[in-house]
């Protein structure tokens, strides 16, 4: 039977710390300590450096409560620790593992460890937790962690697979990228979520090097389809730019009608010119003689105004109007025949004034949102489809994949910058070689990428167009 270890980086356990002041000697069952706000009974205390020769993990009392300068441990220090030796909080000691066959994780069996129910301790002199498996040969694994002293548990992390993460995963770049860099594991300054942001960072940086890129597109995304009424449409959360129209390739309705664009103030000068709309504030039933409105200041002081419910057109009529930003009223509305209300109208229904309906022939963005002129019975029900580029996928866990095209590219960035947080406090180096591969091999993306997008341009003369 095959053994596979199981390790553990040891991330997002840690909270306040403080410094001893004085020697904690071997045997000892108290800690002199610079400071004991946030410390209290019955917690998980990591003494040194986690992975250093002799930090150890111990808990402090469950009775005696950490007064002035000293804590008191459950149990006696197994090793001697010098002045300024940290001691963090833990807040947890344990790490649970578990097996599952699919990659969903619908069933999962704990391990068989020394612990039982699949538990390994956190040990403070280990970067890394390590059981070796003999019960399993294929299939995922997942890990949480546990706290003994009360029992509650972290998260699950994300599946990971019996023969180790491909390739293309963050959890192999990251891996990478430490030993690259001479590391065992995390430390302060480079632990896993500095290695996550940096990712993130670098796939940023790489998509605002190109407006387009062929990898980071969508074709057909339905944004919704068209009722009478309906004039706006929810961009989809992974456009690339969601206040105009540098992401978007393409709007059509139906199959037949491709939009054109117009800048937003072009919008409100030739589609909007003449319109008043507002929205309904509060909820109004059939027979109501008042109508709650939000900003009521540009409508007459009597006069009708449209609403749509369920793709069907209402005209009401009003005699009054009571002026304000944020809490308009139109009053006089008659309570039965021409101009009554004679259905439920919800908040945020829209409310028009001078609209006018037909085949929509343009559209803008603004807002998170794509604008399309009101469409007339005729074009009612059509799907609303969107072709656009996306952002770069934000990555959050170590079974996270990334495209061929970009991995290489991240890999050299994230050696870069762990090298400049470990050799230069930070501070980046441009002449790095491996920010120099980067800038190499996203060079290379660019410049195969750009014939793909290169388009025919006609000239125009007189503007007399030739082809």
């Amino acid at each position: 039977m095959s053994f596979k270890p199981i390790v553990s980086n040891l991330d997002n356990i840690f909270s306040h710390k403080t410094n001893l002041t004085a020697q904690g000697t071997a045997a000892a069952s108290t800690l002199t300590v610079k400071s004991i706000v946030n410390f209290a009974i019955n917690q998980i205390l990591l003494i040194g450096e986690l992975g250093a020769e002799d930090s150890e993990v111990i808990k402090t009392h469950a009775s005696t409560a950490p007064s002035g300068t000293t804590i008191t441990l459950a149990s006696s220090l197994v090793f001697t620790h010098p002045v300024y030796t940290k001691v963090t909080v833990l807040l947890y000691d344990q790490v649970e593992i578990s097996h599952s066959t699919d990659e969903a994780g619908t069933t999962k069996t704990l391990l068989t460890t020394t612990l039982g129910s699949g538990l390994v301790a956190i040990t403070g002199d280990s970067l890394t937790v390590r059981w070796d498996d003999t019960q399993f040969s294929s299939g995922y694994y997942w890990r949480r962690y546990k706290n003994s002293i009360n029992a509650e548990f972290s998260d699950y992390t994300g599946p990971i697979p019996y023969s180790g993460f491909e390739a293309n995963t963050v959890g192999d770049i990251i891996a990478k990228a430490l030993k690259r860099c001479h590391l065992k594991g995390f430390s302060d300054f480079v632990d896993y979520q500095f290695c996550l942001d940096e990712i993130n960072e670098c796939l940023r940086f790489i998509a605002g090097k190109l407006k387009r890129w062929s990898k980071l597109q969508e074709f057909d995304y339905i944004l919704g389809q068209t009722a009478r009424g309906t004039y706006r449409y929810s961009l989809p959360s992974n456009i690339n730019e969601n206040e105009n129209n540098k992401s978007i390739l393409n709007v059509r309705i139906g199959k037949d009608i491709t939009l054109k664009f117009k800048g937003f103030d072009q919008w409100t000068d030739d589609i909007m010119s003449g319109v008043v709309h507002t929205q309904v504030r509060t909820v109004a039933s059939a027979g109501d003689t008042t109508l709650a409105i939000d900003n009521s200041y540009d409508f007459s002081d009597s006069g009708s105004v449209n609403i749509y419910i369920s793709g069907t057109l209402y005209t009401l009529t009003y005699t009054g109007v009571t002026r304000s930003a944020t809490a308009g009223v139109l009053t006089g509305i008659p309570a039965s025949g021409t101009g009554a209300i004679t259905v439920t109208i919800p908040v945020d229904t829209d409310i028009w004034y001078g609209e006018s309906e037909g085949k929509p022939e343009y559209y803008t963005v603004y807002g998170n949102y794509v604008y399309i002129q009101l469409p007339s019975a005729t074009y009612d029900n059509l799907n609303v489809y969107l072709d656009y580029n996306t952002g770069p996928t934000k990555v959050d866990s170590d079974e996270d994949t990334l495209d061929a095209f970009r991995y290489d590219a991240v890999l050299h960035w994230l050696i870069w910058a762990i090298n400049a947080q470990q050799k230069d406090k930070g501070r980046r180096n441009m002449q790095d070689g491996d920010y120099i591969q980067f800038l190499q091999i996203l060079s290379d993306y660019v410049r195969n990428e750009l014939p793909a997008h290169r388009k025919r341009s006609v000239p125009k003369i007189n503007s007399i167009s030739y082809s």
